[in-house]
């Protein structure tokens, strides 16, 4: 059984969060504590981070995650290749509620030194997602944020936007072996 929370705050590393969580989210502890932890781990790192968010939607129903990974692996090459970074900090969660395939939120973590503004790397984002098989990507209004020199209150609006991926709802539409969500693996 899953542990889950309806508290609006997380305390995580030594600090109290605000997250989407209450009267109309359950969300997941585990899985906004990983989406923090790789965001500080960027924030350290880069004096400033660039956020971008979208979402990835199917034209079919899958089991698995493989469509996720295959465009990992193409987006992060082209990104470490067009941009020039070393790090590429992640979070995406699967979901699937009305419709009839899941559909995928997603966050990308950049060195914001390299990438200030969005519009290449959405078509890039496109391209690649359309490449490696799946539908449409939507992106929501003001879909990037930058964080300058470790800035809290900035990085207490992404925390809360992010947090959304946590929520408890859409999730476990899967086979047992797939994944409901996942994150990068930086280390400091």
């Amino acid at each position: 059984m899953r542990y889950l929370s309806n508290s609006p705050y997380i305390k995580h590393q030594g600090q109290i969060w605000s997250v989407n969580a209450g009267d109309k989210y359950q969300i997941s502890p585990k899985h906004i504590k990983r989406i923090i932890e790789q965001l500080n781990l960027m924030c350290a790192k880069y004096r400033r981070v660039f956020v971008v968010v979208f979402d990835l939607h199917m034209n079919s129903y899958t089991e698995d995650n493989q469509i996720i990974s295959h465009f990992q692996r193409k987006l992060f090459a082209s990104i470490k290749s067009k941009y020039q970074v070393k790090d590429i900090g992640f979070a995406w969660v699967r979901e699937m509620e009305k419709a009839k395939q899941q559909h995928y939120h997603y966050a990308l973590f950049l060195d914001g030194k390299q990438i200030r503004h969005p519009d290449t790397l959405l078509d890039v984002i496109q391209e690649k997602w359309m490449f490696a098989g799946g539908g449409h990507v939507y992106t929501p209004k003001n879909c990037y944020t930058m964080i300058l020199k470790n800035d809290f209150e900035a990085k207490q609006q992404v925390i809360y936007r992010l947090s959304y991926q946590a929520k408890e709802r859409g999730k476990g539409y899967r086979a047992p072996q797939a994944k409901d969500y996942s994150t990068s693996r930086l280390k400091p």
